[in-house]
Order: structure tokens, then sequence, then C-alpha cells
């Protein structure tokens, strides 16, 4: 017997498919028609946004555009985190009936959020779109590194019907446990934080395990630098798609090869990009700013999520009308400070490392506003020339504002379960 359930699966899986090929102009109807619902809903049973909109004298019938939802203030992380759940949840929805996300993040400062069935279920199905719109195939078995301990093992209905069947692989485990679940799943594809991907790709490499080699590749929740992109899809021999999401927001971006850019899952949500509090121009940095249009239980309204991204110069040439953006820069606080307040891209510091030789892995830390501290890993072809070339290069991008300290230390320690981040300032972040 058919279920509700499977009925709203089909009908809204077969809407999300056809969304991106939408005009703009009907995508942006879509988006403001979403807002005119979740805007009310909001200001009628959240105290949070009831107390936010009348703070800034806004009435909900105020907010019909997009342009008119720029004028509601921004939400923070912290500030939600701090409310009691009464405060930012709806009183009309059963909480105890909700799914619920308790996420820190890279920040390490705990949020839980909510989500309706219905909503996480969409949330789930706009996963799902983006995969199918990078040439997964829904026949494909798919290993998920996730960062639980726990993995879920209750199969949806539809991978009983060989549809998106999925194997949770916790990262808490090592390399040896996943690669004896990956011999016993045998998936096509392999989905998970980039520095889980190159610690399988390295064990796989050193072990000569010639049977462990998917045929896609799927990288997300961490920002994915040129190198490691390059070792995966030569020692694989396939092509790496990178997605762009969050707990908050789902499915944000989504890496189109065509378009050489990340559509936005602009019928989910829209996604402002900021710089300074003001939209960025094409081709420009900003901060990401959302707006989950399916967040009815706990809503996320110009939420910021603390990450840059480059806003793409280009349009889409692939047939899809979501727009681009260019690049994802990272977190706030992978942005490394200098003294004047300039803040570099992560993204600099890969180029000025990465192609020294004698590097099997590296960590930088900017613990204090002056200095710079950088781990090696060697290799035992790493030089003394080597380790002058590194300095040399650091220097140059932080343009000898900042003391460069380097320590060749016998490892770096990755957390089980966590999202290693190679770069990481403790003046980056929200509020530095």
């Amino acid at each position: 017997m058919t279920s509700w359930t499977d009925v709203l699966t089909h009908f809204c899986l077969a809407g999300l498919l056809a969304n991106p090929w939408r005009s703009p102009r009907a995508i942006r109807k879509l988006q403001e028609k979403k807002l005119m619902r979740l805007i009310p809903h909001a200001y009628r049973h959240v105290p949070y946004y009831r107390s936010l909109l009348d703070s800034a004298r806004i009435k909900p019938q105020d907010i019909r555009t997009l342009g008119d939802l720029e004028n509601v203030p921004l939400t923070t992380k912290a500030q939600l985190r701090d409310l009691p759940d009464a405060e930012k949840t709806a009183r009309t929805i059963d909480l105890v009936q909700c799914q619920s996300f308790s996420t820190s993040g890279a920040t390490g400062i705990p949020l839980r959020s909510f989500f309706t069935r219905q909503d996480a279920l969409l949330k789930n199905l706009a996963w799902i779109r983006s995969f199918t719109h990078c040439g997964v195939n829904p026949f494909s078995r798919t290993a998920a590194f996730v960062g639980r301990r726990d993995v879920k093992t209750r199969r949806s209905w539809y991978e009983y019907l060989g549809l998106w069947r999925r194997q949770e692989i916790s990262t808490w485990e090592g390399p040896e446990s996943w690669v004896r679940t990956l011999r016993q799943w045998r998936p096509q594809v392999y989905q998970g934080y980039v520095m889980t991907l190159r610690l399988l790709a390295e064990h796989v490499q050193e072990n000569d395990l010639r049977d462990i080699r998917p045929r896609q590749v799927l990288s997300s929740s961490a920002l994915l630098d040129s190198p490691t992109r390059r070792y995966l899809e030569s020692l694989w021999g396939c092509s790496l798609i990178d997605f762009y999401g969050s707990d908050e927001g789902g499915c944000l971006a989504w890496e189109c090869p065509a378009c050489k850019g990340y559509h936005i899952s602009s019928d989910t949500v829209i996604l402002e990009i900021l710089n300074n509090g003001k939209r960025a121009r094409p081709g420009e940095d900003g901060e990401v700013v959302i707006t989950n249009l399916h967040s009815w239980a706990m809503p996320f309204i110009r939420y910021k999520q603390d990450d840059v991204v480059t806003r793409s110069c280009r349009e889409p040439v692939c047939g899809r009308h979501f727009p681009l953006l260019e690049k994802i820069q990272g977190r706030l606080d992978d942005f490394i400070v200098l003294k004047n307040g300039k803040k570099l891209s992560p993204h600099l510091f890969y180029y000025a490392v990465d192609p020294v030789p004698g590097i099997r892995r590296w960590r930088m830390i900017q613990d204090c506003r002056h200095r710079l501290k950088v781990e090696i890993v060697p290799t035992d072809s790493l030089s003394p020339t080597s380790l002058k070339a590194i300095e040399r290069n650091l220097r140059q991008v932080v343009n000898n504002d900042l003391t460069v300290e380097i320590v060749v230390v016998d490892a770096i320690h990755v957390e089980r379960g966590k999202k290693f981040r190679a770069v990481n300032s403790k003046f980056g972040g929200p509020g530095s």
C-alpha cells in the first residue's frame, strides 16, 4: 500500500528536479511565495522572531520580496544557541515529533535545531536532487562517512526498490575498519569530509588496496583544496564533486563542472552574500546569510552561516537557472588575520605550502595576533631548503606582518568524528 509519505516523496522530488530548469523570474517568484508564508508563521508563533521584527518596526506584510527581506536584522548562531527552545521554535509544532540535530560545526559551539518530518524529508530530497544533477546514478550504492559514533541502519522505503542505497560509516572508526565495511558493501560512490576521504586514500595507497576504487567521489562539510582534489582524482581515476551545505540549511549549493561553479539551491534557501553588510558584487567575497524556506519548526531567517564564498561573475551555461557561486572560501575562522585587520583566505596558504616537496601533512594555527605557527609532518625527502621555501612563501603571503614559526612534528592528530582544518585562526571568527 502506498503511504502519504511515498506520495509526498514523489511529489517533492519531482518538483525539486524540475525547479533548476525554470526561468530566473519563476524561481524568484517561488522564493517569494515561500517567504510570504514563512515570515507570518515565524512572527505569529516564534517569540524570538516576533521580538526581532517588532524591534525593527517590521510587520509580516512588509516582507513580500527578496529586497524587503534585506530589512530584517541578521541572526547569529550565538543568539539562537543562548535562547531556550520555547523562544526560538514554533509554539504550534510538537518538538517531540520533530527531527533534531545538535551540531557545533567547526566552531565548537553546539546548536540544537528542529525540523518537522516534512521539512526533514524535503531537506534529504534536496541532497538527492543535487546528487542526481551531478550525475550520480540513483541505482548506485553510496558509502557515506559521517561524524557520528552511531550510524543509521534503518533503510528508507525507496532503498528496498534499489534506489539511493546508502551505508553510513562512522569516522570514529579507523581506515582499517572503513576498508572492511567498503569490501562488504562494495559501493560505487564515496561521500564524506575532505580529510576523511584523504585519510582513506592515503591508507589505500600505502597498502596497495586495488579493490578500494569508487566510480565517483563526493566531498562536503569542509574546505576542498586543489591539491587534495588532484590527489583523490589521480589515485582513484574518477571525478570529484564538491557540495556546500549545513545542518541549518541543508544542501546550499552543489558543484557544476559545466558551469565551473556551484549552483545555489534557490528553491529551498535564499542565500545572500554580504560584504561589510552590503550585497557582494560579482567576483567579490562575502559572508553567507541564509533563509531556510523550509524551516517551520525552528525558522532560520537571515541566519549567518559564518562562511565566506565568492559570488560568480558567470551565468549558468548548463541550462539550469540556479545562480552560481564561484568558490567556497571557508569558515570565517579559517581566515588568517593580519595586524591591520585584513583577512587572508585559507586557499592562499595551500598554494604556499603544498608545492614544496617533503611534506606529508601540515597545519597552521594563528593562536596570537602576531604569530602563525606551522606544524609539518615530514617525509624522508624534507630538506632544510624545503623548510626555508615554506617560510619564504608564507612570509610573502602575510607580507611579513606575522612571525612564521615552523615546527616539525611526528604526527598531527586528526580527531575522529571531527572536521580537520588545516588553517585556523582564533581571530577570524565572529566577534573577533
